[in-house]
């Protein structure tokens, strides 16, 4: 096996790149770190989350998720709110800065996004989309039926 054609390999290698490039403005502009904008992002498209369905949402680990909610919570970019339906779990919202920020930088995010995409046609774009959704389904179904290769 080569590495440099293993696709989990190069699929590994293009997010990180790719998150480093955007993360460099994240820091330098908004103090905020990767996970704390993806979760930052699913909150302001799908509020009143818990840090299970952040986990989900986002594919970071329990302790990652933690950790960030923490930092943001202190951050005051989002809030925290005891759950009704499990005393056990909190939900999780942005705050009105937190909802600032978002608005900030999201612009920016596309921006890098479109200038990253600039060099493909737009059929090349819709089949890598769907390539992305395939295999992201076929990674589901692989986990979950726990195949042994």
């Amino acid at each position: 096996m080569e590495l440099q054609n293993f696709l989990p390999y190069q699929l590994s290698v293009l997010s990180n790149k790719i998150s480093q490039g955007i993360a460099k403005y994240y820091r330098d502009q908004h103090d905020i770190t990767i996970p704390e904008w993806r979760v930052l992002a699913i909150l302001s498209d799908m509020n009143h989350q818990t840090a299970k369905e952040l986990t989900e949402h986002s594919q970071m680990d329990k302790v990652k998720i933690s950790r960030t909610m923490k930092i943001l919570v202190a951050k005051g970019l989002i809030l925290e709110r005891t759950c009704q339906q499990d005393a056990r779990a909190r939900r999780y919202n942005l705050t009105i800065n937190g909802r600032q920020l978002i608005n900030e930088v999201k612009p920016k995010a596309l921006a890098y996004e479109n200038a990253l995409i600039s060099s493909l046609s737009k059929e090349q774009i819709k089949a890598f989309q769907s390539c992305i959704k395939t295999l992201n389904q076929q990674a589901e179904k692989i986990t979950k039926e726990n195949l042994d290769f």
